[in-house]
């Protein structure tokens, strides 16, 4: 098997790489997490989630990681890592879809509110069921607006991302 250099075009390697179990595995799940996003924000009439784009995240993100791990000759990476490059490429092929018009400002960057629903997921629960404090609440939704800032703005960098994930647990430490 080549490097990614050689396959650049082709997708292939990667189901080679991941295998087909774990690939359909990967993009169920990113799916699940997209529907339940669209139920949770009441968009249920308005977008659904295309699976072809939705795909073509899970791949653009895949041949991210690959190359990553070649470049610095690791084996795995980590949490934060695989969060911030979802969520960049999710905000960049936009796999959520209007499938209805509606005047509301806010759902023109439905992509963006996934990508902090899942950035927020990692930030809070890190794998245990946690909440905020209502006296914190405001910091919070403060940071979120931050962040949608930035994925709405700013160009969105998988970098950023995860540094914005490490800051708010690191932010959680102290007292």
């Amino acid at each position: 098997m080549g490097s990614y250099r050689e396959t650049e075009r082709d997708y292939r390697y990667i189901l080679e790489k991941v295998g087909p179990e774990k690939f359909r595995e990967r993009l169920d799940e990113m799916l699940d997490s997209a529907n339940l996003y669209i139920r949770e924000a009441g968009y249920e009439k308005h977008v659904v989630c295309n699976e072809r784009i939705m795909l073509n995240v899970l791949l653009d993100y895949y041949a991210d990681i690959f190359r990553l791990k070649e470049f610095h000759d690791i084996q795995y990476v980590r949490t934060e890592k695989i969060f911030a490059y979802t969520a960049a490429w999710i905000v960049k092929r936009k796999p959520l879809q209007f499938i209805h018009d509606t005047d509301e400002e806010k759902d023109i960057f439905v992509n963006e509110r996934f990508a902090v629903f899942l950035l927020l997921n990692e930030c809070l629960l890190c794998g245990e069921k946690r909440f905020v404090a209502k006296e914190n609440k405001q910091k919070l939704d403060e940071y979120i607006d931050l962040l949608l800032y930035y994925l709405k703005y700013r160009e969105c960098n998988p970098q950023v991302l995860e540094l914005a994930i490490e800051s708010f647990k690191m932010g959680t430490l102290v007292e």
